[in-house]
């Protein structure tokens, strides 16, 4: 059966684009229309980067998302399918859906890599001004459960309300700057993919993933929830704002309805990335509306970036950065 929606088949390497969310070139294939042979959305489409990125958005999550996107001819018909040759349940009377099967990773692996000698620690430390004993880098890694590699890498651990192990993204920083290390050796890799290749995890075990810091919430069912692109952002700004609850998204195209599901409720801020501002309110609010949660946006970025922070993209993080060391 032909799909409404493909991979784009390669036709050279003006078929394949910059990932969204690693930003590496010529590695991003793009769903398109099998009827008009355009793409979808710029984002809908697979990295080919499995193990150190994983990023992939199909064009089933693209119109859970987007509903006002999914015209008429493309729902379900009297076959039971829906037109986009994506199968949809349909649940009889008296009957319920069979929940989605979640694949986890094993607790045991938090506290054998818990540690405090991450470069990113290292640079928290600096930035707060404070050993590693001290109670603000103490609160930190204690409740994001920071991991570290022996190669001086974080672990930014995803887990969810269930306490369930979803992954762990891995990270390079300098330790100096806060800055990511992107290239080589320091990009992004993936607890589930290391676990993958040390044949721990089968080849069938799937990703789903969580907002960094999901966890948090039910530890502190009143408090504000600050809505952020990068898990750095979300640990430093916990360290700005400890009133608030600090979560994390991992990447610009990652705001989804499916993992705001656990915002229900909540009073949310969102805090987009500088160029992100119109993307992130317009989708922040359909999913509001979606999921039940009150939801504002700062434009706080917008309203001080200079020319030189629209250039290099400043983030919450950044700021909050700069803040601190002007009044130290």
């Amino acid at each position: 059966m032909t799909h409404r929606y493909e991979l784009e088949k390669y036709k050279g390497i003006r078929s394949r684009y910059e990932c969204p969310a690693c930003h590496r070139k010529r590695v991003f294939t793009r769903y398109v229309d099998t009827r008009t042979g355009k793409c979808l959305s710029p984002d809908v489409g697979r990295c080919n980067r499995e193990d150190n990125c994983g990023y992939h958005y199909t064009p089933k999550e693209y119109f859970h998302d987007h509903p006002e996107n999914d015209s008429s001819e493309m729902r379900r018909d009297n076959f039971g399918k829906d037109r986009t040759g994506y199968d949809t349940k349909v649940t009889p009377r008296g009957k319920t859906s069979q929940p989605q099967r979640i694949d986890c990773i094993s607790q045991e692996y938090i506290p054998k890599y818990l540690g405090t000698r991450s470069d990113f620690v290292y640079f928290l430390r600096g930035l707060f001004n404070e050993p590693e004993t001290g109670p603000i880098i103490q609160r930190l890694t204690g409740e994001y459960c920071l991991g570290c590699t022996d190669t001086g890498a974080v672990i930014y651990w995803q887990i969810d309300g269930q306490k369930r192990v979803r992954t762990g993204k891995v990270m390079r920083y300098n330790s100096e700057t806060g800055k990511r290390l992107k290239n080589g050796c320091n990009a992004i890799d993936w607890m589930h993919a290391r676990l993958k290749r040390d044949k721990v995890l089968s080849d069938e075990w799937e990703l789903s993933q969580c907002l960094f810091g999901e966890h948090l919430l039910k530890r502190r069912p009143e408090d504000t929830v600050c809505l952020v692109e990068s898990e750095k952002s979300a640990v430093i700004g916990s360290g700005v704002m400890p009133g608030c609850i600090w979560l994390a998204t991992g990447g610009k195209c990652n705001l989804k309805a499916e993992k705001c599901e656990c915002l229900k409720g909540r009073n949310v801020i969102l805090f987009p990335d500088l160029g992100a501002f119109d993307v992130w309110k317009e989708k922040g609010e359909t999913i509001a509306r979606r999921v039940g949660f009150t939801l504002s946006v700062s434009d706080t970025l917008e309203r001080i970036a200079t020319v030189e922070d629209r250039r290099d993209g400043l983030d919450i993080a950044d700021y909050m950065i700069k803040t601190i060391k002007t009044k130290n």
